[in-house]
């Protein structure tokens, strides 16, 4: 948390130095980071990740590919009035991503994300230990269990026996397509808005610990607005998340996303963007405090521009210390912006 603290308020110092002319034209932005709960349960769901409150001209095509690592660790006990409720999640997580958006008429864009999923005992148990061992952090019970153990299971009593028994090897996720329009092109006087419809298509693996195996649909609003070289990004909505019968005790029907984002303009081609997003809880039914809260991660990172080609890179962590946020991920992304052809 204190290096948390030291990156934000080395951002502020940057944000007052910084020349005022660098990011006064919103196409200037560079937008904020690929964000979501890298929690396995809720990675079954759709999560709408942060964007920018602007569409692509018609023609235009951005292609991305994405990649994420998180590391994951809960394994809990709990007695309740009608037996043990047990929760054992210890894992990492690599998530790939290649996703395509393509400009429409209209103030349009289209969006589709296809996932890949593996998941496994990892190699960072021990550094991490190491790690907590040298900030005097307490390690939670990572101690006593084996190092690169691999753990998927929920047990609720009376309710519920759910779990995955072999770890997925680049298993198909779940693919999410979806539809942006604008609604307020953004100027320097006037903040930007768009409005997003998400469809999540039932492509995983509910056996593998891939997909729910159940549609989910959404709908946010997303916002952004400039004052010289720093830039505010904002996304609230709707999320419908489909149920399959034998998980319907465990999983809600709706919930309430959120993202905050900040970005500052050290040059017009690159910038530093520090943001939060979590949902209303997933879950419901559990007693464990690790997953019946509402998840939050602080993710800081770093975006450059060069040409057609974005990059991005950041690490996000559970700063609360006590929900399904993933104890620490690392995220990069890699972008190409092809142009229409001009006649």
């Amino acid at each position: 948390m204190r290096i948390v603290l030291t990156a934000l308020a080395a951002a502020l110092l940057l944000a007052v130095g910084a020349p005022a002319a660098l990011a006064e034209d919103p196409t200037d932005r560079l937008g904020p980071l690929t964000q979501r709960v890298r929690h396995p349960v809720y990675l079954l769901h759709l999560q709408p990740s942060p964007g920018r409150a602007t569409v692509r001209e018609p023609g235009v095509v951005h292609i991305e590919l994405q990649g994420d690592w998180s590391n994951v660790w809960e394994h809990w006990t709990l007695t309740r009035s009608f037996g043990m409720e047990r929760i054992d999640f210890d894992m990492e997580v690599l998530r790939l991503g290649a996703s395509a958006r393509v400009g429409l008429p209209l103030g349009l864009e289209v969006g589709l994300e296809v996932p890949l999923l593996t998941m496994g005992g990892g190699v960072a148990d021990a550094s991490i230990q190491s790690w907590h061992d040298a900030l005097s952090v307490d390690n939670g019970g990572r101690n006593r269990v084996d190092d690169f153990r691999f753990g998927y299971r929920i047990s609720l009593p009376e309710t519920l026996e759910w779990g995955v028994e072999k770890a997925p090897t680049m298993a198909l996720g779940d693919i999410t397509v979806d539809l942006k329009g604008r609604v307020l092109a953004p100027t320097r006087q006037r903040p930007g808005l768009a409005a997003r419809l998400l469809l999540k298509l039932p492509t995983g693996s509910l056996k593998r610990g891939t997909g729910s195996g159940v549609p989910d649909i959404g709908v946010v609003m997303m916002a952004e607005h400039g004052w010289g070289p720093l830039n505010l990004y904002a996304q609230v909505g709707v999320l419908g998340l489909g149920r399959v019968p034998e998980l319907a005790p465990l999983w809600r029907t709706s919930s309430f996303t959120w993202s905050f984002a900040t970005e500052l303009m050290i040059t017009p081609i690159w910038s530093f963007v520090a943001q939060l997003q979590g949902h209303t809880a997933f879950l419901k039914k559990v007693a464990h405090p690790y997953l019946s809260r509402s998840p939050m991660g602080l993710m800081i990172g770093s975006r450059l521009q060069l040409g057609p080609v974005d990059l991005s890179f950041a690490m996000e962590q559970d700063i609360l210390n006590g929900d399904p946020t993933a104890d620490v991920s690392l995220v990069g992304s890699v972008g190409l912006q092809i142009e229409r052809k001009k006649r």
